[in-house]
Parts: C-alpha cells; sequence; structure tokens
C-alpha cells in the first residue's frame, strides 16, 4: 500500500520512466528463460505520414510475434480514478500500439536485421503479429483498447513462469510438510499442475493469456 501511495503521489517524477525501464528490462529477460528471441525498447523507422515512437519489447517465438506496450503506473483508490485510467492511459495506449504493430510489421518486411535478431527467416512474415497492453496494474484487465488485450504484468510473468499452483498450497507450505521433502525436490516440482501439459509453446502461451486460465484452477494439469 505505501508504495502504490508513492507512485500514485510521485507518478510524474524523474526517476519514473528509469523504473519502467528496469522492468521492460527483467520481463524481456523472463522471456528470453523461456527461449522468446527478444528485441527491447525498437525504434520503427519515422516516416514522413507517422512516426511510430518506441517499441518497449518485440519478443518472438515459433514464427509468432509479441509486440508489448509496458504501462507503469499504480492501483486506484476509486471506480473514477480507474474509469480515467482507462478512457485515459490505456485508451492512448491502444492507439499507440496499433501505430507500434504496423510499423513492425512494415519493419519485418523491410529490416533483414530486425527479422534475424527475432529468429524470423527474412522475407518469411510471422504467422501471428499480436500486440498487448501489459500494465502494473490490474484495473481494466481483460478489456480491449483499440482491438488491443490489456493484462496485468503479473498475469504475463505468471503464465511464463507456470507457477499458477503457487495461488494455492505450495508443495504444503501452510502446513509445513514441504520442510519435510524439501522444496527443492524435483520429483516434489514435478508434481505441481501445470498450465503447458504439451510442453510451453508460444500458441499455448498467447490461449493461456487470452482466455484467463492462470486464474482458471480447472486450465491446469497435473
Amino acid at each position: 500500500v505505501t508504495i502504490n501511495n508513492l507512485r500514485r503521489i510521485g507518478g510524474r517524477r524523474a526517476e519514473a520512466r528509469d523504473e519502467t525501464r528496469r522492468i521492460e528490462e527483467r520481463l524481456a529477460k523472463c522471456f528470453e528463460q523461456r527461449d522468446f528471441r527478444v528485441r527491447l525498447n525498437y525504434h520503427p523507422k519515422r516516416t514522413e505520414d507517422d512516426n511510430p515512437g518506441e517499441v518497449d519489447i518485440i519478443c518472438a517465438r515459433d514464427g509468432q510475434v509479441l509486440v508489448l506496450e509496458i504501462k507503469s503506473t499504480f492501483l486506484r483508490l476509486s471506480h473514477k480514478d480507474a474509469w480515467l485510467h482507462g478512457v485515459t492511459t490505456l485508451r492512448k495506449a491502444g492507439l499507440q500500439l496499433y501505430r507500434k504493430v504496423q510499423a513492425v510489421k512494415n519493419a519485418l518486411n523491410t529490416n533483414n536485421d530486425l527479422a534475424v535478431s527475432l529468429g524470423i527467416e527474412p522475407g518469411e512474415p510471422p504467422s501471428i503479429i499480436l500486440g498487448w497492453i501489459v500494465d502494473t496494474s490490474i484495473e481494466h484487465d481483460h478489456q480491449r483498447f483499440n482491438g488491443f488485450l490489456k493484462v496485468s504484468l503479473q498475469e504475463v510473468l505468471i503464465a511464463l513462469r507456470d507457477d499458477r499452483h503457487l495461488w494455492s498450497d505450495p508443495g504444503g507450505l501452510r502446513d509445513r510438510t514441504w520442510m519435510e521433502t524439501g522444496f527443492d525436490d524435483e520429483e516434489l516440482l514435478e508434481k505441481f499442475p501445470t498450465l503447458y501439459p504439451d510442453e510451453f509453446s508460444m500458441s499455448r502461451f498467447i490461449e493461456v493469456v487470452e482466455r484467463e486460465a492462470v486464474w482458471d484452477e480447472s486450465a491446469q494439469s497435473n
């Protein structure tokens, strides 16, 4: 609560952008740990008609691409503030993301260096280029702004790490049986339910996030 209040009061302070950069860098590393190819803070070429600005994160795997617009904000304390967040910050993010997704599509067709850095064969467009608004706050989760899904950073991290089981009792944490078995026991960890019964893939990751499987206990498999 204290940290949230400080972020709310000092939302325009000079350090805010540096904090967002650190969030972007850490999230990018989480994608890399899942064997995504990542491009951080990419600047598409400016044209006479448009300047799409900086693309926070582009990540690719299995011939598919995610374009992420990162918003580092705070939890709202009233319905009015939450509504304002939707019609201002998130609405603007949706408009920005449309331009950035289009710019990435164009760049992948013309910029071989970008394609190669993302593990995409030049001249072979990815099967999917998808944009998400990823916000540190939870307001308006799973709503769409200009057609783009808004999700919380927490949900994306849980889906990437496949640690949905930590919402329940993680291996006997509450009754302390984990102390007897050892929490670093590989056999114990293998017993945890998973969101990826057929192994992690980009398609399944997108499905997990877009269908809110992180919050649905029936979506897990042992």
